[in-house]
């Protein structure tokens, strides 16, 4: 007799498909659980998943109305029944929880704040913490977020990558890819570094190139644009503006360096950067910013490590030309295949859900 599967129920604010971390628990764990998740309804274009549930709720009315509908339909999603509920963080969620006492619910902690607003950033941190001790069991990224939280019992569910390339790379000539958001990144500062390892250079080699793939909400990418035609750098910087994860293959196959660029600052120490993986599972060595989480996983045959300012940048150009004979994907994929999505969800996510499942 075929066992029944294990109900398991997914709530978050995000509309379902636009959160990576949710979609790729419910697209690698769908054949082992039976499950169902609850989210907004921002009128994106609907991404449908087979053998999971979506349950959408309506954005109408204002702030404090939506948020208590989306709070009162996970109410009422929870008290029909699950084996387990996982959750991300919510404003009110603790309400929920209190409302539903006899759930077992796993709280998933996968960022504090990171506005620049420092007093913006201290409520944000302060309620999150708040309401996570009203949480016997809690998720978390990395046991960096887990000791910010101030608990001494919390689960490690890392973050995972995309592949998007599976090539064997050649480095004869250096062609560096970003991609990722613009917001709160400084990328002008990659820009300007590129310039200055140019004009160092003499601009000699017309074969290296940089290609930037992102967007912001600060008219980011207008200045990255008018700073490449101001110094007539098009034939070397393409700035290509946001272009959909299901298009990005064909950078990653055509670029050989990834650039993992985060601002130094103490609010993204322990931020897991997911482009750093999906570069490197894709073959690609890294240029990465010296955070906490990046200094753990570069090692001097898988990329460089850099401050956050354009000379930084531009002497971390020079030092992968220079040892770009050391830089082997083969081995790159090799060595950071356990942390594709689908293996952090096989080997953590899965094994977790199922011991807490009652």
């Amino acid at each position: 007799m075929k066992k029944e599967k294990k109900k398991i129920l997914i709530l978050g604010s995000a509309q379902f498909g636009y959160s990576t971390t949710t979609y790729k628990y419910c697209e690698f764990a769908r054949h082992d659980f039976d499950i169902t998740y609850v989210g907004w309804d921002y009128k994106l274009p609907k991404i449908e998943l087979s053998l999971v549930k979506v349950k959408y709720v309506s954005r109408k009315g204002n702030l404090l109305k939506r948020n208590f509908k989306l709070l009162k339909a996970f109410y009422k999603e929870i008290s029909l029944g699950y084996n387990l509920v996982l959750t991300t963080y919510v404003r009110g969620i603790s309400l929920v929880k209190l409302l539903n006492p006899g759930a077992n619910v796993l709280m998933y902690v996968d960022t504090f704040g990171v506005m620049p607003n420092a007093s913006k950033r201290y409520v944000y941190d302060l309620m999150l913490k708040f309401e996570t001790s009203f949480f016997k069991n809690v998720a978390v990224i990395n046991s960096g977020l887990g000791k910010l939280l101030n608990r001494n019992k919390y689960e490690i569910l890392p973050l995972g990558g995309a592949v998007f390339n599976t090539n064997h790379k050649s480095f004869d000539s250096l062609k560096l890819l970003y991609v990722g958001t613009f917001d709160n990144r400084n990328m002008i500062d990659c820009v300007k570094g590129f310039h200055k390892f140019l004009e160092r250079t003499g601009y000699k080699n017309d074969s290296i190139k940089f290609e930037i793939i992102g967007d912001g909400p600060n008219n980011e990418l207008e200045e990255l644009k008018a700073y490449v035609e101001s110094y007539r750098l098009s034939p070397y910087i393409s700035i290509l503006g946001y272009i959909p994860q299901k298009d990005l293959k064909p950078y990653f196959e055509n670029a050989n360096i990834g650039v993992s660029y985060v601002p130094i600052l103490p609010y993204y120490e322990y931020q897991t950067p997911t482009k750093t993986f999906e570069y490197l599972i894709s073959g690609l060595p890294v240029i990465a910013t010296a955070t906490f989480e990046n200094k753990k996983i570069i090692r001097p045959w898988s990329g460089v490590i850099v401050k956050d300012n354009p000379n930084s940048f531009c002497e971390g150009i020079i030092k992968l030309q220079e040892n770009k004979k050391e830089f082997c994907s083969e081995r790159i994929i090799k060595a950071y295949s356990n942390n594709t999505w689908e293996n952090a969800v096989k080997n953590h996510f899965i094994p977790l859900v199922r011991k807490l499942a009652n």
